[in-house]
């Protein structure tokens, strides 16, 4: 079983927590505000403003849904590997001035850096598209399609953003970048052949485990104590 001493609990959860308890005791006074000011329409600026809520921690939701379960197939790998989760990386030209990493795996065939998406629908796209196209189905079975950011372009901003931290911290070693589709339906249908791993559902950990680098991995203890000292920093 894979090393897991430095999973912690995930940040989504905790948004779509703290966003239960923004409804329950920011949301009342709120309403109370709307009913005064708003006899007439203040129900319909109080659902907005709940959907909205509602929207965007079941978002967070199945974001992390789908880490957890990358998690739990990621601990099916050997002692040999150890596991990081959402880690934050010093970057000078990110807003906040990281950026984060959902789950990063070092073993000793290099280190992995695997951007998850818990789509539960078909996703098309290309390579080199800003955006990807996800065709839902409603639950009255209606048919509607919703923007969602390219993640292979996101895994190539990762990979380039701790290649460089490592680099700058004398510990420089090989990484590769793969995008996992978590949700059991979902599908993924690309133009053209990605240009990093995209998987669905399964074949993660065969694909860590057979990876063969195309030169050997070097500071990979180094890099893994990087690791250890940003996921230190990150909490």
């Amino acid at each position: 079983m894979a090393d897991t001493q430095y999973i912690t609990k995930n940040r989504l959860s905790q948004e779509v927590n703290k966003a239960r308890v923004w409804v329950a005791i920011i949301g009342a006074p709120i309403a109370g505000f709307l009913m005064y000011k708003l006899p007439n329409l203040w129900w319909i600026v109080g659902l907005a403003y709940l959907f909205s809520v509602i929207g965007a921690a079941s978002t967070k939701r199945s974001g992390a849904k789908g880490e957890l379960k990358t998690l739990k197939l990621l601990e099916k790998l050997p002692d040999s590997y150890v596991l990081f989760n959402q880690v934050d990386v010093p970057n000078s030209r990110a807003k906040r001035g990281f950026t984060e990493l959902d789950l990063i795996v070092v073993g000793p065939n290099g280190v992995f850096v695997v951007e998850v998406k818990n789509n539960n629908s078909k996703v098309t796209g290309d390579d080199q598209a800003a955006n990807w196209i996800a065709h839902k189905v409603g639950r009255k079975g209606g048919r509607y399609t919703a923007k969602v950011r390219n993640p292979i372009k996101q895994l190539k901003k990762q990979v380039h953003v701790l290649a460089e931290h490592l680099k700058k911290n004398r510990a420089s070693t090989w990484i590769d970048g793969v995008v996992f589709f978590s949700h059991r339906s979902a599908r993924v249908k690309l133009s053209s052949p990605p240009s990093v791993p995209v998987l669905e559902r399964k074949g993660l950990v065969e694909y860590i485990l057979n990876y063969q680098p195309k030169r050997a991995p070097a500071n990979l203890n180094t890099a893994a104590q990087e690791l250890v000292r940003l996921k230190q920093k990150s909490n």
